[in-house]
This record gives C-alpha cells, sequence and structure tokens, in this order.
C-alpha cells in the first residue's frame, strides 16, 4: 500500500501505454538513446545517477500533464478519512504573508490521510502548504511497483512543478519551499538534494531543504538497476533529513550507510532512526495495532507510532530553523 519495494517496471507495460524501458531489466548494460553504460567497476552512486537517467525516456510520456495546482489556498485542512483522495490541494494561513512553504509529495498509493494531518501540522505552524496530486490527473489508482507507471523522476519533477507554481502566489517566500516527501515521494526528495540529477533532470531547480519519510533507498538484492531502487547518490548539496522506522521490512540498511557516508563528507545531510518503528509509522487510521499486507511472496508489517511521529515534528521543525531560516 504504501512503500515502493521490490518489483520490475516492464518494458512491455510501459511499450503498452506508449512509453519505452531505457533498459534491460536483468543485464548489466543499459542502453539510452543509443548509448551503451556499462554498470561493470562503477560505484553505487554512479550506478544509481545512470539508472534515474535510463528513465527520463519512461518519463517523458507523463511530461505534458496538467496537475491543476490552486491558487487560491483553503484557510483550514480537512481531513478527508480513509480511502484516497484527488486532486491537488493548496493551503496558506490568514495574512499576506509571504510564507515560508512546503511541497508534499504522497507514497505510491496516492494520496491519503496521513498526508493532510502533516499538512495540518505545517499550516497551524505558519506556512503555506501545497499537496500535490500524482495520480489523479494521470487517471492512475496506483503506482506501486511492480505495477509502478510512473518513475520516481516524474515525482521529482511534479514537485519542482509545484514549486515553481507557489513561487507565482504572493503570499509565499519563494526562497524558503521545502520539499517533504513519503516513501516514493520521499525517494523523489532523495533526487532532488542531489546536485547531479537536478543538473539532468529539473534545470538546476532547488529546494531550500528536503524531508524524506521512510524511502527506499538504494538497491540492496535482487536484479538491479531500476529506477525506483536507486535514489539516494552521493552529492547531495540540498540540507536534507531522513526520517526512518528501525523494524522496516524493507530495511533502512543502506539509507543509513549513504546518508553516513555524505554526512561525513561534510554533507549537509541528517537522519533520525526510530527504534521499534515500522514503515510508514505516521498512518494515524492504522491505529497501535499491526497492519500486515502481502506484497508477492513478502509480508510486510505496518504499524502507526504516535511517538515516532511527534518526535519527527520536532525534527522537522528544527531542522528547518538551523538550515532554511539560519541560512538566509
Amino acid at each position: 500500500m504504501v512503500p515502493a519495494v521490490g518489483g520490475n517496471f516492464g518494458r512491455d507495460s510501459l511499450r503498452k501505454h506508449g512509453c519505452i524501458q531505457g533498459w534491460r531489466d536483468s543485464a548489466q548494460s543499459d542502453t539510452v538513446g543509443g548509448a551503451l553504460f556499462f554498470f561493470t567497476n562503477l560505484n553505487r552512486s554512479t550506478i544509481a545517477f545512470f539508472a534515474a537517467f535510463a528513465f527520463v525516456y519512461a518519463t517523458q510520456c507523463f511530461a505534458q500533464v496538467d496537475l491543476a495546482f490552486p491558487s487560491k489556498p483553503e484557510r483550514e485542512v480537512k481531513l478527508p478519512g480513509p480511502g484516497i483522495l484527488k486532486g491537488a490541494k493548496l493551503y496558506a494561513p490568514a495574512g499576506a504573508g509571504p510564507f515560508p512553504a512546503i511541497v508534499i509529495s504522497h507514497t505510491c498509493s496516492g494520496l491519503q490521510q496521513h498526508a493532510f494531518e502533516w499538512a495540518q501540522r505545517f499550516l497551524s505552524a505558519g506556512y503555506a502548504v501545497l499537496v500535490v496530486d500524482h495520480l489523479g490527473p494521470r487517471g492512475l489508482a496506483g503506482n506501486c511497483p511492480p505495477a509502478n507507471r510512473l518513475s520516481v523522476t516524474q515525482y521529482a519533477q511534479d514537485d519542482v512543478m509545484a514549486m515553481k507554481h507557489l513561487r507565482t502566489l504572493p503570499f509565499v517566500d519563494g526562497k524558503r519551499i521545502v520539499q517533504v516527501g513519503f516513501a516514493y515521494g520521499a525517494m523523489a526528495g532523495l533526487r532532488l538534494a542531489s546536485e547531479r540529477f537536478r543538473a539532468t533532470f529539473v534545470e538546476n531547480e532547488r529546494f531550500a531543504a528536503v524531508v524524506s519519510f521512510y524511502p527506499w533507498c538504494n538497491q540492496q538484492s535482487g536484479q538491479g538497476h531500476q529506477d525506483h531502487q536507486w535514489n539516494f547518490y552521493d552529492d547531495t548539496t540540498t540540507p536534507l533529513l531522513v526520517l526512518l522506522g528501525e523494524d522496516d521490512d524493507s530495511s533502512p540498511r543502506s539509507c543509513i550507510e549513504q546518508a553516513s557516508q555524505n554526512a561525513a563528507m561534510g554533507m549537509p545531510v541528517e537522519y533520525r532512526v526510530f527504534p521499534d518503528t515500522t514503515d510508514a509509522f505516521d498512518h494515524s487510521l492504522w491505529g497501535d495495532k499491526p497492519v500486515e499486507i502481502q506484497y508477492g511472496p513478502r509480508t510486510i508489517t505496518y504499524r502507526y507510532n504516535k511517538q515516532a511521529v511527534d518526535e519527527s515534528w520536532k525534527l522537522i521543525l528544527d531542522f528547518i530553523k538551523r538550515r532554511v531560516d539560519g541560512a538566509r
């Protein structure tokens, strides 16, 4: 339901929808636009970058979609309850501003209540909030692997479009816009924190900071080099906060390794691993009892953790204060 784990983005599926897959699924080499990239002997981050580069051909078939961002803000966040909501939403405090702003990027399952609970928190703290709907305008009911038709790169490009839209609004401080992503949206945030990725895919557009909740960071097993499995690169230049659950079934190990390495090299990366915490720990509608969902042969366990949510909120506010407001 929530995490983008495992799976295979099939060539036949992409061709059926008018897109061409950029690489051979199980090969060690990728062909992109007539150029051949050999992944043998390349480091993990370089492989990750080439995997994203290959997928640009698949993302182009979605590039012209109107995501219907509102311009008139709502003053109150109404929680939708269970189910998937369609349509972008814009919120802002009363007054002229300019207010710092948040772009919320949802999971592979679509817009759910937890995203609006975060919008509520940010609005109450004085932020304008634009909640992106990546799926509804494209007529997609979901985007979780192996049935994902929308790439992580396209999520990232959508988020940049959202940032550009916010900059046109007089009540938004265009220099203080932060991307906050969940699972698939968090993977997009990891990429947007990469200098090389931004130069290649989003014309060097840059958020003031990125907050990534429970992303899938880098490939750990199985057939490698699929787009959604390589997201955390070794050139983080945008302030990045990664929030993880210790009991995440998809394992936060690769996130911790890359975050630690980048931070050790002086990059603006911070992370927190919450003990006794699963993936998607901010979904309050699940309650405090474990929820098990079957993904093929795997059983994934989720559980709401209010303590981790409350601690995340404190960390986010402190992170933005130091990394965004303090950098002015």
